[in-house]
């Protein structure tokens, strides 16, 4: 019979740390914690290596006291709660007394503390959970914890570490978080000696988004503020000019805590009903005030995870909030027209870059009225072509715009599609290759119907035919570009260089996958300031819109745990080619005729890269029986 241990401590809080401590991402989510309970309201984070190597949190909280700062290391202490029934008055974020200890088992830590009581302050190092040495110190009031060679002694846990890239990009995500928690709060993220972002402090939480995300969200964001009887919801979500192809953007707290639920995104997205794509979701950020006895945050050490007393009630009562602020507004969705030329009555700003001068030429409209500046951004003089005194926009804006692109010979200004002509649908055939067992047979083309449906019959007269425009193109293009890719002989275009802002999370992970799109055909550059340019794209996409194709490819990206590259990248290009032809886009029979003959020589034409039917085929027998003409 084997004989039952007793084990010693050192081994009790390696096991303990496994559960609190399972990445550097943990290790900054608990120690930014502790500084917001101890009522810091400036925090800084810096993290090198994607903090395998080390993470410093300093804030200018209280301090711990010195006769306390040995017990703040011990498993099980905490200031927070003097016994089971503060569970249901819990309002700090840390509470179990089980982060330091946990920490310091699997790390080297350094703690830097002192009170406002306090003329010096301490310093305290500790290794493998053991005190080596302890002294007083100068320091402003407050605490700084270093924590460096993270599993240093379980070596076992440290080759489960991800790459740099995908620890620093969780920890990203982890500090946005927790600065949108307390917008009260002013934070500072250093990654890699380099300054990510800093966020103010205010009472506005739109001052908080709008310094860590891009425009074009924080332009789309609608205000969430309702109350049910036993809960507040306040926030905003996205209107519907804005998505993205994951939900790691949606972020709620509870209380205050940064949490993770399913189903809440299942009813944050019900809101939204069919008003979004497939597979595109809103953002949102999510506050919840609920009384404390009605919610458990001790399911999980990570303490991300609640239990609410009446689930079903606070999921639907989420619901309501969400849709009460969707549909506060006219919630039609905006055609924002990317072209250089404009209606006069348009307002616009586009960018230009003239290689040959080498200058940036950004182009703004505003009622008509124009004024010239000159700024510069790195070197590359922008002028800013807005002149009062200028009577015809689009007659300056043409010049402009051809001269910035005159040694580009591959870059043409795209004619106006002709005006729809009824007459064009008149029946003809564009098929005349000789048939094949898995190719389309010999169609002739009758008409389109509701601009999304073409309707052909075949040759005999004895089957109708009803394609889907957008389902065959997102197959015509999805086959194309990988085939392309396979043979690495992605045809590229150049096109007038594009400007992408994005946030810090977004901008990290386009520059550090930069290889990935050129492998793609998609040339980006950094451009600072958490932006990148855009110079080259795969011919097959130049009709597209370059931003939902480029968001696409780096929400997969943002996806992938651990990059698999040729695992990932049919995921990647199916997603890309999403952006084909629309059911809408109003076709002429030239097009429609080059678009089936297209989907004739794909390798499967009667399902779309998603598994959607392309093409539908009725008998006559069918359509007959249909119409009672004949009697089964």
């Amino acid at each position: 019979m084997a004989i039952i241990n007793l084990l010693d401590n050192e081994t009790i809080n390696k096991i303990a740390a496994g559960e609190v401590i399972e990445n550097p991402k943990s290790i900054v989510k608990e120690l930014v914690e502790n500084s917001i309970d101890a009522g810091a309201d400036e925090i800084t984070v810096e993290i090198k290596n994607g903090g395998k190597s080390f993470i410093r949190v300093t804030d200018n909280g209280k301090g711990i006291e010195k006769d306390q700062v040995e017990n703040a290391f011990k498993r099980h202490c905490t200031s927070k709660i003097s016994s089971s029934h503060d569970l249901n008055s819990l309002f700090t974020l840390g509470f179990r007394g089980e982060a330091l200890a946990s920490i310091a088992a699997v790390s080297k830590v350094e703690v830097i503390t002192r009170t406002n009581d306090d003329i010096y302050g301490i310093k305290m190092t500790i290794e493998g959970g053991k005190i080596i040495s302890k002294e007083d110190i100068g320091c402003p009031v407050g605490t700084t914890i270093s924590v460096t060679d993270l599993f240093y002694n379980v070596p076992a846990r440290k080759k489960f570490l991800k790459s740099d890239i995908s620890e620093s990009s969780n920890i990203n995500e982890i500090v946005v978080s927790l600065a949108l928690s307390k917008e009260n709060i002013s934070f500072k993220y250093i990654n890699n000696n380099n300054v990510a972002f800093r966020t103010p402090k205010t009472n506005n939480l739109m001052n908080t988004i709008s310094s860590l995300y891009e425009k074009d969200l924080y332009n789309s964001l609608l205000k969430i503020d309702y109350k049910g009887d036993v809960l507040g919801i306040t926030g905003f979500t996205t209107n519907l000019n804005y998505y993205r192809g994951n939900r790691k953007q949606q972020i709620v707290f509870v209380n205050g805590r940064v949490i993770k639920h399913k189903r809440m995104s299942y009813f944050i997205e019900a809101a939204y009903n069919t008003l979004l794509p497939k597979n595109k979701y809103p953002s949102c950020f999510i506050k919840i005030e609920i009384a404390p006895a009605l919610v458990d945050v001790n399911v999980h050490p990570a303490k991300t995870e609640v239990r609410f007393q009446n689930e079903e009630m606070v999921l639907n009562e989420i619901k309501k909030a969400v849709y009460s602020a969707l549909h506060s507004k006219n919630i039609m969705k905006e055609v924002k027209r990317e072209t250089l030329l404009h209606d006069s009555k348009d307002n616009y700003i586009s960018r230009i870059f003239d290689r040959s001068s080498g200058k940036s030429v950004i182009l703004c409209g505003l009622e008509n009225k124009f004024t010239k500046e000159t700024e510069e951004t790195e070197g590359i003089e922008n002028i800013r072509i807005t002149e009062a005194e200028i009577s015809n926009k689009d007659t300056i804006v043409r010049n402009i715009f051809e001269e910035a692109v005159n040694e580009e010979k591959d870059i043409r200004l795209m004619e106006p599609l002709k005006p729809y002509d009824k007459f064009e649908y008149e029946q003809q055939t564009f098929i005349e290759k000789e048939n094949d067992e898995n190719k389309l047979p010999e169609l002739s083309v009758i008409g389109i119907v509701m601009d999304t449906y073409i309707i052909c019959e075949n040759p005999e007269k004895t089957c109708m035919f009803m394609i889907d425009q957008h389902a065959a193109h997102e197959r015509i293009n999805y086959e194309k570009f990988l085939n392309q890719f396979n043979a690495k002989e992605i045809l590229i275009q150049e096109i007038v260089p594009e400007v992408i802002n994005l946030s810090y999370d977004d901008y990290e992970t386009a520059i550090s996958n930069m290889e990935i799109f050129k492998y793609l055909g998609i040339s980006i550059e950094n451009f600072g300031n958490n932006a990148i340019l855009i110079n080259n794209i795969p011919t097959i996409f130049k009709d597209s819109n370059l931003k939902d194709v480029f968001f696409a490819i780096l929400d997969n990206l943002k996806d992938i745990t651990k990059l698999n590259l040729d695992f990932v990248m049919g995921k990647i290009i199916k997603e890309a080619c999403v952006k084909s032809v629309k059911s809408g886009d109003r076709l002429h029979m030239s097009e429609v005729r080059a678009l089936l003959n297209d989907l004739r020589m794909t390798d499967n034409p009667y399902t779309c890269p998603h598994g959607r039917p392309v093409i539908i085929k009725m008998t006559r027998y069918e359509i007959e029986k249909m119409f009672e003409r004949i009697k089964s």
